[in-house]
């Protein structure tokens, strides 16, 4: 699989979402969810020409929005893997090593409260 652009194929772990609504009837999940990158565009080039290469890479573990996604599953081999596809810009946050959703969330949660986060403008 080759990705374009400054898109990005995020492989998502099983039911792994973090905040969000199960909207059973359609057997999605919307929200936040935990995924790693998988596959990594060549980044996007801008007006002056320049191609920028993206902030993440291979491996990274990422959070993002699946709304702003496209839930794609791709088969090789016998093998099919689910991937969520979306844009750089929709990838919410890169979780350091060690790090995870909940921990970060729970910060950020207890900075909003005393106003020292921007964390609400994500939505969680």
């Amino acid at each position: 699989m080759r990705i374009t652009d400054d898109k990005i194929a995020i492989k998502i772990k099983k039911q792994e979402q973090v905040r969000g609504i199960y909207i059973p009837q359609a057997h999605k999940t919307v929200g936040l969810v935990e995924g790693e990158v998988a596959v990594v565009g060549p980044g996007r080039i801008y007006p002056d020409g320049q191609r920028r290469p993206p902030n993440v890479k291979v491996g990274d573990r990422v959070v993002i929005n699946n709304i702003a996604a496209l839930h794609l599953t791709y088969a090789k081999d016998g093998e099919k893997n689910e991937y969520w596809v979306c844009k750089e810009p929709e990838i919410v946050v890169v979780l350091e090593e060690g790090e995870t959703v909940e921990e970060f969330l729970e910060q950020n949660e207890s900075k909003e409260a005393n106003g020292t986060s921007s964390a609400g403008l994500f939505g969680f």
